[in-house]
């Protein structure tokens, strides 16, 4: 890079401290909003995640269904590319389940007798064949061979789970755009300022004959230093919100938000709010500009 443009960067954040360091935290307040939604993102679809691994398919034999037919279906389902596990429940295991589990039903049981519980398959999925979908096509599956009453797998949660986290994704995008574009407009009437603070100087170089580049470049060098200070800074304070706040609202309703502690942004979603913070504050530089320099003789 030019070392020239290099200087007047430097020089420029000199000279504008207080409004470089105006755009930096207008900068960095929205990569925080973005980053605090993000984290409630990437921790919820973990938790619903976590859930979905515990949803189990339960499948009830019809009545006349025997015993060899049932070890014959359970080698069938075992052998199945989405399924991890698989148990055969007999009707006396039903019941000892429902009585430890349900210690009200157990005078019930007792009274109706073992027998009178169905056998049932209980099957784990693989992962990638938990969701929504795919649950309900091999819920499907198994009607159809007519060996089954029911199929039972939590229709409902699951159909449900799957669209919140749809909408999660799309209100993300909603509120990244709304954030993205207010920061736009807020940084570039600061570099606005910044950029007819310094009309003589870009006057006398269009006068002289420098080129676009070298009249944008310091410019831009300090759009892209705005933006990495930014970035850095909202990641910083994302950290101390992480560990301030979200980790010890685990620790309070540990039920809601799982056994293991919450998790910070990935590192990708870091890279993602640095190259933001570099476009926020590089963009509104360029234009502002470009649009000076249009309007020069």
């Amino acid at each position: 890079m030019n070392a020239g443009i290099l200087r007047r960067a430097l020089r420029g954040l000199r000279e504008h401290l207080y409004l470089f360091a105006v755009a930096t935290g207008v900068i960095a307040a929205a990569l925080v909003l973005l980053g605090m939604f993000a984290l409630v993102v990437v921790n919820v679809r973990a938790m619903v995640g976590g859930w979905q691994h515990d949803v189990h398919v339960s499948a009830y034999f019809n009545a006349d269904v025997s015993a060899e037919t049932q070890a014959l279906a359970r080698s069938e389902v075992a052998g199945r590319a989405e399924v991890a596990s698989v148990a055969l429940v007999t009707p006396p295991e039903a019941a000892a389940w429902m009585s430890e589990r349900m210690p009200e039903m157990a005078p019930v049981v007792a009274e109706l007798g073992a027998e009178a519980l169905p056998a049932s398959l209980e099957v784990t999925l693989r992962a990638g064949h938990q969701g929504g979908d795919a649950i309900e096509a091999f819920a499907d599956s198994l009607m159809a061979t007519e060996r089954f009453a029911a199929v039972d797998y939590g229709r409902e949660w699951v159909a449900r789970a799957s669209s919140f986290l749809d909408f999660l994704g799309i209100l993300g995008l909603a509120l990244g755009v709304i954030i993205g574009v207010a920061a736009l407009f807020l940084v570039g009437n600061t570099i606005n300022l910044v950029v007819l603070a310094r009309r003589d100087e870009l006057e006398i170089l269009r006068l002289v004959g420098a080129s676009d580049t070298y009249i944008l470049g310091p410019f831009l060098v300090e759009g892209v230093v705005q933006g990495l200070l930014a970035a850095g800074l909202a990641s910083g304070l994302l950290l101390g919100v992480h560990h301030g706040l979200l980790v010890q609202l685990s620790e309070v309703v540990p039920v809601a938000f799982g056994a293991t502690s919450l998790t910070f942004l990935p590192a990708t979603m870091l890279l993602a709010l640095a190259v933001g913070g570099v476009a926020i504050g590089a963009l509104p530089a360029w234009v502002a500009v470009r649009r000076f320099l249009a309007g020069l003789p």
